[in-house]
């Protein structure tokens, strides 16, 4: 069995995927990234990677969802130089990313341990922030959640698993979002039971 580092976001979403995942595997470690926080929003705002309308979007989503967040009580970091700690203590033989705001340093990608992450979305057609978003505005409805080598370039890594769903036009933002994290909690889980044939890309 592997030994996995699981880096999960903060949210709702996240708090989701940890109350299934919290006791799965002895050789997993749970770690919540806590690095986004209002200013790194209001930096993806003024650069345009967000619109004020999809921000508002996402909150009203993560309000009305009815799960808790991650638990105070799992560890938390909030910059590589954390992250880093907690690889050279734990010595995973993978990292696994799901909802984590954190860009991963070129320090952590140049250790031998290879660095996953699930996006909700096709990649690398529909990478980065504001997938889902991007997703209907563009009419591509049929999508996967993918598991994806992380490198230097943003969802952009090899794919190595994908879980494939069906956004509904006729539905609300918040309504579409939770397929598509659904399809990417199940296969955040999949990962977990899988060992990847993973070669370390650049």
């Amino acid at each position: 069995m592997m030994r996995t580092l699981i880096i999960l976001g903060s949210d709702k979403i996240a708090g989701s995927a940890a109350a299934k995942i919290d006791k799965m595997q002895e050789d997993s470690k749970i770690v919540v990234d806590r690095s986004t926080n209002f200013l790194r929003v209001k930096k993806l705002l003024q650069s345009g990677a967000l619109s004020p309308i999809l921000v508002c979007k996402m909150a009203c989503c993560e309000v009305m969802r009815r799960d808790k967040r991650p638990s105070t009580n799992l560890q938390g970091i909030s910059s590589n130089s954390e992250l880093l700690k907690v690889i050279i203590e734990f010595e995973p033989d993978r990292l696994i990313l799901f909802r984590a705001g954190l860009i991963i340093s070129k320090k952590i990608l140049e250790t031998s341990v290879p660095v996953l992450n699930i996006h909700a979305a096709t990649v690398p057609d529909f990478g980065g922030i504001g997938s889902i978003n991007k997703a209907l505005e563009s009419n591509a409805y049929d999508q996967s959640a993918c598991l994806h080598v992380v490198t230097s370039r943003i969802d952009e890594g090899r794919v190595l698993d994908k879980e494939n769903y069906t956004l509904d036009p006729s539905g609300s933002y918040c309504s579409n979002e939770a397929i598509a994290y659904k399809a990417a909690e199940t296969l955040l889980i999949r990962s977990l039971k899988e060992n990847y044939d993973v070669k370390k890309d650049t």
